[in-house]
Formats: C-alpha cells, sequence, structure tokens
C-alpha cells in the first residue's frame, strides 16, 4: 500500500519507519531538510511538498508540532496536502492539535471530498520505535478502518473515541493527567526532603501502595535518578497544556488542576529546563546541595 508520511521529527521518524519497515510503499516529507536520509537509505521516497508526497497515496499520514504547522502542511493552496490527494484517499492527522483546528480541519478536508480522522498517539519514543504506541481515533468508523494498515504498522492498539475530536479530546485528558501527576509528584517529594525524609525511601514505600501507578512508577524514578534522554521535554509539555487552557476556555469548562499543572511547567521552563525530560520539573524542588 502507498502510504505518504509527513513530518519527521522525533516521533514522526519512528513512526514512518515502522510503515515502511511493515512493507509499505513509503512517501515522505519534512520541513526542513536532511530528516528524510536514513529512510530514504531504507527504501523510501523524498517528497518536496506534502502535495507531491499525498499525491497517489492511500494514507496520507502527519505528525508536527502545533496547529499552526498543521494548518500549512494540510490546507496551503499550492503545497498542502489535502490538495494532491484522491478523493478515496484518508487523511490522518496524528499530531497533538487544538480540538477546535482538528474539528475545522476535518470540515475542510470533507469539502474536498476526502476523508480525515484525528488519531493522536498515547506513548513516548521507545513505543514510538517498537512500533507498541496507542492510538486513539476520531471520525467516520470507515475511514479509519481504511486507515487501519498505517494503525497497525505504528501501533499495538487502536481505540475508536467517536466523531472528529473526540481522539483528540481524550489525548488531552491523557496527557493533562500525566502532566498533573508529575507536577505534583515532584513537589511533594521535594516538600518530603524538606522535612529531612529520605525521598527516595519516600518514594519506594509510594511504590508500594494502590496509588501508585505503573506510569508514575516509572516517571519518579527518572525524577530521582536523573535522565539524559528526551523522551518527552519540558516544553511539549506546556504547548500541550496550554491547548487543554485555551480547549476548556472554549467549551466554558472549569481545570483549575490543569491551570495550577501549566504553571508549575511554566516554572520550569523559566528555570531553563524547557528542553530537559518532562521528569526534569524535579529540580525545581531539591534542596541545595550541600557544601
Amino acid at each position: 500500500m502507498k502510504i505518504a508520511f509527513l513530518g519527521l521529527g522525533a516521533m514522526g521518524s519512528r513512526m514512518a519507519r515502522n510503515i515502511l519497515d511493515a512493507g509499505h510503499d513509503l512517501t515522505v516529507w519534512n520541513r526542513s531538510p536532511g530528516k528524510a536520509d536514513d529512510l530514504i537509505r531504507k527504501g523510501a521516497t523524498e517528497a518536496q511538498t506534502p502535495r507531491e508526497a499525498a499525491r497517489g497515496a492511500a494514507i496520507v499520514v502527519s505528525m508536527v508540532l502545533d496547529d499552526d504547522a498543521s494548518r500549512a502542511l494540510w490546507t496551503d493552496e499550492e503545497t498542502g496536502a489535502l490538495s494532491g490527494m484522491d478523493r478515496d484517499a484518508v487523511a490522518v492527522e496524528c499530531s497533538t492539535i487544538s480540538v477546535a483546528w482538528c474539528r475545522e480541519l476535518a470540515a475542510v478536508a470533507r469539502e474536498r471530498g476526502i476523508d480525515l480522522v484525528d488519531a493522536p498517539v498515547a506513548g513516548t519514543l521507545p513505543p514510538a520505535e517498537s512500533g507498541e504506541l496507542v492510538i486513539i481515533v476520531g471520525g467516520d468508523p470507515d475511514a479509519a478502518r481504511r486507515a487501519q494498515p498505517a494503525f497497525d504498522a505504528m501501533g499495538k492498539a487502536t481505540h475508536h473515541a467517536g466523531d472528529n475530536g473526540a481522539a483528540t479530546t481524550v489525548k488531552l485528558v491523557i496527557n493533562g493527567m500525566l502532566a498533573a501527576q508529575e507536577a505534583q509528584m515532584a513537589e511533594l517529594l521535594g516538600m518530603a526532603e524538606r522535612l529531612g525524609v529520605d525521598r527516595r525511601r519516600a518514594f519506594d514505600i509510594f511504590c508500594q501502595t494502590p496509588v501508585a501507578s505503573a506510569m508514575m512508577q516509572t516517571y519518579g524514578t527518572q525524577m530521582l535518578e536523573g535522565t539524559d534522554d528526551v523522551n518527552f521535554p519540558v516544553s511539549g509539555i506546556l504547548k500541550d497544556l496550554g491547548i487543554i487552557d485555551q480547549t476548556a476556555a472554549q467549551a466554558g469548562a472549569e481545570v483549575p488542576v490543569a491551570r495550577a499543572t501549566q504553571q508549575s511547567f511554566r516554572n520550569a521552563d523559566a528555570a531553563g529546563l524547557g528542553a530537559r525530560n518532562q521528569t526534569d520539573i524535579l529540580r525545581l524542588y531539591e534542596l541545595p546541595p550541600k557544601s
């Protein structure tokens, strides 16, 4: 099957490689040059524009940073992917974007006779590498079925959430919960340390209780031990929290915990931690080293 993949950042390059490894005919595009080189060596074809990449593809997948990048990639009249797609092809937006833009994009695609599904993914670099992402899908079930070969290559499970925007909403719930738990864990471990309690011992006991999810056991360990690997940076969490804030305001929803979490990650970004892994938020609350 011919598949186009647009956006070869840390996540996208891994997702695209899994599509290629699954035996599909893959065409790729990235805004900045050089990102496609490894995939080309493995047999992918590089296009100069999203429109060129999308031409003749049965599935067109996007994985980019934000609404602006998504809008330019899909809807530019001269270079956008939608202008190059066949009417029986399906557009797949895997990026974490706002719900408002997701729904608008789906409507623009429909006007052109093209089905679009939002399909954000749950998971960071390791599951993207191994093809074990969880893919959440919003949109027409038949369009989702037609996109399933790409989902099978990229992930271990696919869950249909509802109409366009539903999957994006669920992704915001997931990322908001992740961020809130990380921010709370960091500040409470900092509190324990200031009270003279060994924070590692406090964390080890926490892990023996029903409160401790598998995720927080992993991320709490990374907080305490530190990591140079950046699976998801502080700036990425902050971007998603901004989308939650914007979306909640548009919906008239109260999200005080999400907004407090956003401030915690703003503080981490202001402290120079924006490019560090999300678990480095603990650095905000550590006692200075003893002289």
